[in-house]
Order: structure tokens, then sequence, then C-alpha cells
């Protein structure tokens, strides 16, 4: 679909609408906005701008089970704001789409549309809109100036966004204090992340710095958190089965919280950011629960993917375990061979992951050598299986170029987490760091945890300070 069919559709559109609803009239319903997009993303922490999105014309349908609300209360926790398609024609969007997601989130919500002209912006106000996309492939500077006026009248803040270093040095001297960086070239639809890399030194430093299209896990995110302020993130959100775990682990990275003995806990750890839950069924450890106890605990966060632990038991009990509490994966923490192994990937449902933990002392092992679909890496220590509360030796991963199989676990605690998420593991593990007493996970270490797991962000500096 070219821009150019886009922007006359949108032309004629637009020219409708005025006709039918004045400047003036617009303008009679339009209260200022109470909620400021720039000033969410200058707060110390890496930004998230999360989108609606049900099609676009590079993708066609996105989401067909496109429900709204469960999104809006899926990016509520997480997002510092929510972006919203409003184009019908082509993003299968509308304008009444602001207001429903304005209901329920509590932070900023942006019209994200081709904006032509101020009379749009007004528009988007009466809809509830607090910002606007403003696109310098869209606008000249005159436009620009006039839409950015009409937003300043009332007080919604602007995301404008670039794509070629000619646009960036615009954005710069226009003043624009919020500057999105589009990944995706608009006329030909590819996407290279480097985009970003090449325009941040013509974008002055006191600008907010957003990082728009191509962002599809935390490991693209860890690439540019410190060097821009928040991401712009839509499509690897709406095509995932499930919205709430997709934000978990785009925001904070796949973490198990593992340990958990109460219901409360469990609701706990996905309030906090978890996208699974551990639970040990080894009578040895302090942690340990039973299969009847266990319903009981998921019921607390039904959403979580759930592990079960487990220390050299039999293959067909596991199976039945993993079949009626529906569980993820299945930790193997004993000493189970490779047909042990073998035994309980026969015995478990064909869904169900098979994890060995290992005890590291001097190097990493291959999941293939167990027949594991992943290894859990805990802390060596003789005499002891797990739960040392100790780390190993990280710089041993130097040598494993893949890690994508491995879960990093062994002495995790909000001081080290975000060490250990540059680590690049496909997984957390955390467990007695973010303890009070063994078995209850503690509010605020769970709190710190996942806030260095965020991270700090790039933090733009304050206007007035820069130089």
């Amino acid at each position: 679909m070219a821009l150019e069919e886009i922007l006359a559709h949108k032309r004629r559109e637009v020219d409708e609408r005025k006709a039918r609803t004045p400047l003036e009239a617009l303008l009679a319903r339009a209260a200022p906005s109470d909620r400021s997009l720039e000033a969410v993303l200058r707060r110390r922490r890496t930004g998230f701008i999360c989108e609606c999105k049900k099609a676009s014309p590079s993708r066609g349908l996105i989401r067909p089970d496109f429900d709204l609300e469960a999104i809006a209360r899926a990016y509520a926790p997480f997002a510092d704001a929510v972006s919203v398609l409003t184009d019908e024609q082509y993003f299968q969007g509308h304008p009444g789409f602001i207001q429903r997601v304005r209901r329920i989130v509590p932070g900023p919500v942006l019209w994200k549309d081709f904006v032509l002209e101020p009379w749009q912006v007004a528009e988007a106000r009466t809809h509830g809109a607090d910002a606007v996309l403003l696109m310098l492939s869209v606008l000249d500077d005159e436009g620009w100036r006039a839409c950015k006026a009409m937003a300043d009248r009332l007080e919604v803040d602007t995301l404008t966004e670039v794509h070629s270093p000619e646009e960036a040095r615009r954005a710069a001297a226009l003043g624009a204090p919020v500057v999105g960086v589009n990944n995706r070239d608009l006329r030909t639809l590819r996407i290279d992340l480097d985009t970003t890399a090449r325009l941040l030194p013509l974008i002055p430093e006191d600008r907010v710095v957003v990082c728009e299209s191509g962002i599809e896990s935390h490991a693209d995110v860890q690439c540019y958190r410190d060097r821009v302020d928040a991401f712009l993130v839509g499509t690897s959100l709406m095509r995932e089965p499930s919205v709430e775990r997709a934000i978990r682990r785009l925001v904070f990275g796949p973490v198990k919280v593992c340990g958990l003995t109460r219901h409360q806990g469990a609701e706990r750890v996905w309030s906090a950011g978890a996208t699974m839950g551990g639970l040990i069924f080894a009578p040895e450890s302090p942690r340990a629960v039973s299969l009847a106890q266990a319903p009981k605990i998921q019921a607390g966060a039904p959403r979580l993917r759930w592990v079960g632990v487990f220390v050299n038991h039999d293959p067909a009990a596991i199976g039945r375990a993993a079949a009626q509490l529906r569980l993820h994966a299945v930790q193997l923490h004993g000493e189970e061979s490779a047909a042990d192994i073998a035994a309980v990937r026969a015995a478990v449902p064909e869904s169900t992951e098979v994890w060995k933990a290992v005890r590291v002392r001097d190097h990493i092992p291959e999941p293939d050598a167990f027949g594991a679909d992943r290894l859990v890496l805990d802390t060596w220590r003789e005499g002891v299986r797990g739960g040392t509360g100790e780390t190993f030796d990280w710089g041993l991963l130097d040598s494993v170029p893949d890690r994508s199989r491995l879960i990093l676990s062994g002495g995790l605690r909000p001081d080290n987490a975000e060490a250990a998420d540059a680590l690049g593991c496909h997984a957390l593990d955390v467990n007695s760091g973010v303890e009070s007493h063994p078995g209850l996970k503690s509010p605020d270490l769970l709190g710190d945890f996942f806030t260095r797991l965020r991270g700090p962000g790039r933090a733009a500096v304050p206007p007035e300070n820069a130089t």
C-alpha cells in the first residue's frame, strides 16, 4: 500500500469530517489534557508506549480477536502510555477507541493517525487524546508548526516522527520535544533497527527519544535502552496469544519466581511482572507443597505459566502432576540421568517442556547431553542440590554463544538482577533473593527486582540543563 494513496484517502476523509464539524465546534468541546506524554517519558526508567493495533497495510489483519478493553487492561500496569490507531480504512481503528482505552489506563493516550492539519489535533482532543503523532514525512515545517500550536493550545503533547537524517535535522531545528525514530521506511515498509543508531547523533540530548517499529523482544530493548528514553511497540505484542504475558516478557524478559507456597504470593509475583511461577514438590525443601495444595496456589495467578520442580520422582507421577496442574514445564532437580529424562518426557503431555537443573562448578554443559529442552543453571556446593543463595562464576557463560536454552538461577536478587539480565539467557529463575522468609515473597524485594530488570533508561537531560 503506497503512502501517497493512504494520504490521499486521509485528505478526503478529513475534508468530509470538517464539513460536518467546523473547528470552532471542536474547540468548544476540547478541554485541555491533564496527562503529559513528555513528563512520563522523562522519568528515570525505560519507558514503553504500547500500541492497540488490529491491522496494518503491511501486515494485514494482525489480531483477529481484538478485545480493546482486555488489551488496555493488560497494558495498564506496565505501559507508560498507550498508542491507539484511529484510522479506520487501513488499520481498522476508530476515534472512539481513545476514550475506551483512556478509561482503563492511568497514563496518557496517543492518537496515532496521519495528521495533516490542526483541525485533526482538535478532533483528537475531543475524543480524549493526550498526545498526537506528527510525522515529518507527511508535514512540512509550516504544517508542523501549525499542528504544534494547536496542540500547545489544548495542552496536548506531540510525538514528532522521523525516519531520515533530513527529518531528524528538521525535528531538531523545529524544537520538537519528543522525537520518535521510526525504524520502518513507510515507502518500502522495510525495517532496519540501525536507523535509530544512525539518527541519534542528530537529535539534541535534551529531547525525549522514542524508538519505534521493529522491537520484537526484551533483547531488542536491552540493545537500545541506554540510548533512548522509550520504545513504541505494537505489532509484536498484538500478534501474541496472551498480551498479558507478552508485555511482561517485553519489559522484564521471561522470569520465573520459584518456591511459591500461597495463592497471595502467586498473585503478588504476577502483579510484579513474572511470567512463570514455580511449585516445588521435593519434601526436603522448606518451600515444598503438595499436589493437593498446588491448585489453590495456582488460583492466585492462573495466567502465570507454571513449572513443577521434582527431585528423583517417578516419571509416571511427574506425568500425572503435569497433566493435572497443566504445567508449562517440569524441572528435574535431582540426579536424573538422560534415560530418566527420556522417561519423563514420554510421561508428560506433549506441550510440557522438560528442564534439567545442573549445578555449575567449572563449565556449562550442553542441554542435548541430557536430552532436556532447557537447562536451569544453579550453583554447585558439595552435598547441596540447590537453594544455596549463591551465584556461580557467570564468566563461564562467555564460552556459550547460544544461551537460548539456558535459564539462569542461583543467587539472583535485586542488586544483581540487571547484570543477570544482561547475560542473555532464555529466562531468569529467582527464589530466596526476593523472600522475607522461605516461601514468603517480599513485595518490596519483588518490586526492586523487577524495577532493576526494566532498567533506568537513558533519562533525557531536562531542557533547562541541556548544553
